[in-house]
């Protein structure tokens, strides 16, 4: 009986710990989604044309050609649409918990990744010749070429740091949160680096927003996924719906305040006109009185001196 209950026992754990693996593979494998185009995957073994299903290893590369892109499934944490003429290096892969980081590097080129938040001991880093960008959990895109690059964040919060000739700063780095946006080329970083300065965080436009999301508006919440991500590609890829009423209100809030404002600046306008009215006016008095002044002190004057001319007269 005791023998047949540790036999059991053992299958039992066998089939967890396999269970577990399959999970954390799972969970972390890179695997090809959707291909439009040109899409190459580069790895030790030759070149390939990517397609759905495919799996991508560490070091391999992918590369996408003229109007070409791919998404490709990052297990059950995330999704990553490479646009076209990009090339993404899978530098290392996340390999089950505790085992660190995952990082690409993108050498040229656009990218867009959704990430959930991962476990801890965990990290997701996207590199570029100029930045290197360390995530949690967030929506962001990433556009880069040899001397310079982009960060874009939808949502959530990353880390960056300037890159110079290859060396991450370690000493240097910046907080990117909801949209929020960093430009660095390598002039910046050699200035960054050089005096020490911080990296300048901008606030995303609301047509570059408009753009990034008419870019990535065919993502689709693939059901593998975990359910944050789903959220999130609901949320922040896909653009919520226009209110149409909401919208109108809108507009006609902003024209009442445009003219709000026009009636202010006309009135403020004609103020300063009014002011610099009586001012003239004023001046003008002043010198009609000083004129009226000098006018009657000269015929005082010349009074004076025809008195004087008389008085000095003598009598015959």
């Amino acid at each position: 009986m005791k023998r047949a209950t540790f036999i059991l026992l053992c299958i039992l754990f066998v089939s967890f710990t396999l269970s577990c693996s399959k999970k954390s593979e799972e969970s972390t494998t890179l695997g090809v989604n959707t291909v439009i185009g040109e899409v190459k995957i580069s790895s030790l073994n030759g070149e390939r044309p990517a397609a759905p299903g495919d799996v991508i290893a560490e070091s391999d590369t992918v590369v996408t050609g003229h109007a070409s892109m791919v998404d490709i499934v990052y297990g059950t944490s995330g999704i990553i649409r490479i646009n076209e003429n990009s090339m993404v290096r899978m530098t290392s892969l996340f390999a089950g918990e505790g085992a660190g980081k995952s990082r690409m590097d993108i050498s040229k080129g656009k990218m867009f990744v959704t990430v959930s938040k991962l476990g801890k001991g965990a990290s997701f880093e996207v590199a570029s010749p100029t930045t290197i960008a360390a995530v949690r959990g967030t929506s962001f895109r990433v556009t880069a070429d040899k001397n310079s690059s982009r960060i874009d964040v939808l949502a959530g919060r990353i880390k960056v740091n300037p890159v110079r000739e290859g060396r991450i700063i370690e000493e240097i780095e910046t907080v990117v949160e909801t949209n929020g946006t960093v430009a660095l080329d390598t002039k910046a970083v050699e200035k960054i680096v050089e005096d020490k300065k911080p990296i300048e965080v901008a606030v995303l436009k609301d047509e570059e927003i408009t753009a990034i999301r008419e870019e990535i508006k065919d993502i689709k919440p693939i059901e593998k996924l975990d359910k944050s991500v789903r959220q999130e590609i609901q949320q922040v890829i896909i653009a919520p719906p226009v209110d149409t009423e909401v919208e109108n209100q809108k507009a006609e809030e902003l024209k009442k305040q445009a003219l709000d404002e026009s009636a202010k600046a006309d009135r403020e306008k004609r103020g300063r006109l009014a002011a610099a009215r009586a001012e003239k006016e004023r001046l003008a008095r002043e010198q009609a009185e000083k004129e009226r002044l000098e006018r009657e002190r000269i015929a005082k004057e010349k009074q004076d001196t025809k008195e004087k001319r008389v008085k000095n007269i003598p009598n015959l």
